[in-house]
């Protein structure tokens, strides 16, 4: 079947009703994670250690194969898996599974999935689409970074073909909490998603490190991939040649300079002319010429943030965890507003407007003078005390949910189900009607995918279900009077929105039907189903 892509928040609302009022199984609590590459797996692996060490439950790992937002911008196909990226994971963990390999994740039987990245177009193969895992098991969230600025926050609000799917978002902050609560209240009020507050797992091991007095001082400097101050910005561009001087001066055996450019930087600003391909391998030669180390992922950000004794960067996910280790942060603005967590790490931080004032803190803090030390470390007290644990508290919180699946409370949501009904009854009137013509070109009409949406979808309100029988015993009505075969057929695929093929009091003939119709109607009831328990 070929994914036809239709999505409505009404349609993510009845996946969250169908999967929350599905009892579950006696099996152990299993917990898929859908994972699409290495470098976000910290802000996960701790979620999935505390779940490997408890007895009651069976985490998964399911490797999609490797694709960036590179590969979709060039038309790259999926399907391959990156060595790195598959050695990563099947070298260290066991329960490690490739997509590709087991096809449908029904076979897994997973009561929770967790996803790495928000994007629908870095998930194009079938069976990983948000509302198609929605229908196999509850979703779970933690956020591949910190969102840092407000303008994020709103960005989530705006993606709803993905969060708008999700049973448990875990949130970094109250502030993106209370943000996401107010843009779904039916649902959260029902309790069909839950949006939560109980810290960020990636910053424990920041707040847990011990600093150690090094022989050799570091200033990593890590620029953003793009000058845009809708999202950061950077300040590469206008400092890079300053940097390099700076680091002529100051460079010694005793202090080093590293340079941590986002993975998207110098890609981008060739592709949008900022550099050239010669001007970046002649910028890498200089680092090297001057001892400045280029870590172009080389190192995990745990260990590249810890080996650092001082960051200049500009907006970044990565400033928060290196605050947290209690260390100086030259932090370069760019207008953008940032969210009440990052301000409050900003009030113990070092702010420079330009590369003049930039260079002023650097070189105090290679004097060692501090003077924001103490306001940055009553700081991080602050956030340790709400993050230390945030693993521990997930898991807790998705095993409390476990435990309530014994016998769920039924929820159904009014305006969906009048959604769905009002749906299929307009379409009815148009699919009834039609003739071989519309056949022929049943799957190149512009309501199609919502046909194929709508057709495993029923309703429970006592009024709708009498509806939805009224309609369909007047399409049998039709049915039997008609004349033309082409009529008649029509009249089926009118009559599927509401039964199942097997009730249907009429044979479903498929010799008049358009190419492939027959195939997608096929996987959809395939799917509904064993959905239902149904083989």
């Amino acid at each position: 079947m070929q994914r036809h892509s239709y999505f409505n928040p009404y349609i993510s609302a009845y996946y969250l009703t169908e999967t929350h009022n599905r009892p579950r199984t006696e099996h152990k609590m299993r917990i898929l994670f859908l994972v699409q590459n290495d470098f976000i797996w910290d802000k996960q692996s701790l979620v999935y250690d505390a779940l490997a060490a408890d007895e009651q439950v069976e985490p998964i790992i399911v490797l999609l194969p490797s694709y960036s937002a590179t590969d979709f911008s060039a038309g790259k196909p999926v399907g391959e898996y990156e060595e790195r990226y598959w050695h990563f994971f099947h070298d260290r963990y066991q329960d490690v599974y490739d997509f590709t390999n087991v096809l449908d994740l029904r076979l897994l039987k997973p009561d929770y999935i967790f996803l790495g990245l928000p994007y629908k177009d870095l998930r194009p193969l079938v069976g990983t689409g948000t509302v198609e895992l929605a229908r196999i098991a509850k979703l779970c969230y933690i956020a591949y970074g910190t969102q840092g600025l407000k303008f994020f926050i709103q960005w989530e609000t705006m993606m709803a073909d993905f969060f708008s799917c999700l049973s448990f978002h875990f949130c970094d902050s109250w502030e993106e909490k209370h943000v996401m609560e107010s843009v779904y209240p039916g649902t959260a009020a029902a309790g069909l998603q839950s949006f939560e507050d109980l810290g960020y797992p990636s910053f424990e091991p920041y707040l847990k490190h011990h600093s150690r007095q090094n022989d050799v001082r570091r200033i990593l400097w890590t620029p953003r991939w793009t000058t845009d101050p809708m999202v950061g910005g950077s300040h590469f561009l206008a400092y890079k040649e300053f940097f390099l001087d700076f680091a002529r001066r100051y460079g010694s055996n005793q202090l080093k300079f590293t340079v941590r450019p986002h993975p998207f930087m110098f890609d981008n600003f060739i592709q949008r002319g900022d550099m050239t391909e010669d001007e970046v391998s002649s910028y890498k030669e200089t680092l090297a010429e001057l001892a400045i180390e280029l870590d172009d992922g080389t190192y995990t950000p745990f260990e590249a943030l810890s080996s650092a004794d001082i960051l200049l960067t500009d907006f970044s996910s990565l400033n928060m965890p290196f605050f947290l280790l209690d260390r100086p942060l030259v932090y370069c603005p760019n207008g953008t507003e940032l969210t009440d967590d990052y301000q409050k790490m900003i009030e113990g931080s070092y702010v420079a407007e330009s590369w003049a004032q930039a260079e002023y803190h650097l070189e105090r803090l290679i004097r060692g003078e501090d003077p924001a030390a103490d306001r940055r470390r009553m700081i991080v007290d602050t956030f340790r005390e709400k993050h230390i644990g945030a693993a521990n508290r997930i898991v807790d919180r998705l095993k409390s949910d476990y435990a309530e699946r014994i016998h769920p409370v039924q929820v159904y949501l009014p305006d969906v189900e009048k959604w769905i009904f009002d749906q299929k009854r307009e379409l009815v009137s148009v699919i009834a009607s039609g003739n071989e013509e519309l056949l022929q070109n049943f799957c190149m009409q512009a309501w199609y995918p919502l046909y194929l949406t709508l057709l495993p979808l029923r309703v429970h309100d006592k009024n709708l279900v009498w509806g939805e029988e009224q309609i369909l015993e007047k399409l049998q009505e039709i049915y039997d009077v008609a004349e033309e075969r082409a009529h008649r057929s029509c009249i089926v695929l009118a009559m599927l929105l509401f039964a199942d093929p097997l009730t249907l009091r009429v044979p479903v003939e498929i010799d008049l039907w358009a190419e492939n119709l027959y195939h997608d109607i096929q996987e959809i009831f395939r799917q509904y189903r064993m959905e239902c328990g149904v083989v």
